[in-house]
């Protein structure tokens, strides 16, 4: 089975402490975080699907599978074709989707990298553990994903 491994490095925080209130003492704490996860396929595919149904269409009025000429899906191995049913399958199997905006002509495409990069600035942007973030995730964490990953930043919403 594949699997993604996503990092995630906090900038460092620095908080001041009063050591002695009479003083203007200031103690520096320096704190760094680092976490990593591994999501499989599904856990890809379970947050594009939280975007598809219910985090995006307010924005994308359509997902469209992106396919080779001799109309196979583009970015996808042999071996992985038949575990495409939906449009949300195929992304965590190395697929793209091309992203239609609901009221212009422009397009986003979206693939794993894109998305493991989508996943890394939201967990960042919100304080989210990743290895929470497939137990505790709803629309609103997929789409911000999903503009991260295809926009690099929250457009809209």
């Amino acid at each position: 089975m594949k699997c993604y491994k996503v990092g995630c490095k906090w900038s460092i925080i620095k908080s001041k402490h009063s050591i002695n209130q009479t003083r203007n003492d200031m103690k520096t704490y320096n704190v760094k975080i680092t976490q990593s996860h591994d999501f499989t396929p599904d856990d890809i595919n379970n947050l594009v699907v939280a975007a598809i149904e219910g985090g995006i269409n307010y924005w994308c009025r359509k997902a469209e599978k992106k396919r080779n000429p001799d109309g196979s899906f583009f970015g996808i191995e042999k071996e992985d074709e038949d575990k495409i049913e939906f449009a949300s399958d195929l992304i965590g199997y190395g697929g793209v989707l091309i992203l239609h905006d609901a009221e212009s002509n422009d397009k986003w495409e979206l693939d794993v990298e894109k998305m493991l990069k989508g996943i890394q600035m939201h967990c960042m942007a919100r304080n989210i553990a990743l290895t929470d973030l497939m137990d505790n995730h709803d629309a609103d964490d997929a789409d911000a994903i999903v503009q991260y990953a295809t926009m690099g930043e929250i457009v809209f919403g």
